[in-house]
């Protein structure tokens, strides 16, 4: 399959799955639907560079065939996408590190753009070694205030400081999709229930055992449907 076929499979599968994320309800069912289309995305980018970088090698031997050369094309900064990066909090700020990028202090400060909403960031840094950088997360593990939210340029990295929606409060992950993905592993890895034993032992360790080691918002559910099972059986 050529590059150009390649290019129009992984278009027509973004666009369906960019379809599917529009229909989906389930809140776990779009992250994943999400982290897929960012895959497909940054191939596509991959798919794309190839491709000039194939037609500029062959530009040459068109010359040397005595071919009419043709007028040089507006030169287009590729975009690349930033997959690595860390990341700290502080009582109001979730921190955000994006690293190993050399002489960045030395573009226009126009040149860096961030955008926020309450669970989601945007950044791209316009014309960096002559492509355009990009970062997108769309759903953080919990809200943040965007008006509060802002960044700044270092020598050789970006730091991005995003206002928690509530201050004081301990992320467990730095994405929604990270978070869900965690949880998900912990009960699987959780045991078997054993038929033979009471089954509300079980299932008191299972909760316990989901409390100890979730976040605070998973210790307010935990602790929320405790107090209300405890209720119910005093009405009786």
């Amino acid at each position: 399959m050529s590059l150009d076929e390649k290019m129009v499979e992984l278009e027509s599968d973004v666009k369906e799955m960019k379809s599917l994320l529009e229909t989906a309800v389930r809140t776990r069912v779009k992250d994943m639907i999400s982290i897929n289309i960012r895959k497909l995305e940054t191939d596509l980018i991959h798919l794309k560079e190839e491709k000039k970088r194939q037609d500029s090698r062959l530009d040459p031997a068109a010359a040397s065939s005595g071919a009419t050369a043709k007028p040089a094309a507006t030169n287009v900064i590729p975009d690349s996408q930033i997959k690595d990066y860390s990341w700290d909090q502080s009582e109001r700020f979730v921190k955000l590190y994006l690293t190993n990028l050399p002489g960045l202090s030395d573009l226009n400060e126009d040149a860096v753009k961030t955008k926020f909403t309450d669970e989601g960031i945007e950044i791209r840094i316009e014309n960096y070694k002559n492509k355009n950088l990009v970062f997108n997360i769309n759903k953080t593990c919990h809200k943040i205030n965007p008006e509060k939210s802002y960044h700044k340029i270092k020598s050789d990295y970006l730091l991005v400081f995003l206002c928690k929606h509530n201050p004081g409060s301990s992320w467990s992950h730095f994405t929604h999709a990270d978070k869900m993905k965690s949880e998900s592993s912990k009960l699987n890895s959780d045991p078997k229930v054993d038929s033979a034993a009471d089954p509300s032992a079980g299932l008191m360790d299972m909760m316990k055992k989901l409390y100890d080691e979730g976040d605070d918002d998973m210790k307010r559910t935990i602790a929320k449907a405790w107090t209300e099972g405890q209720n119910k059986k005093m009405d009786f």
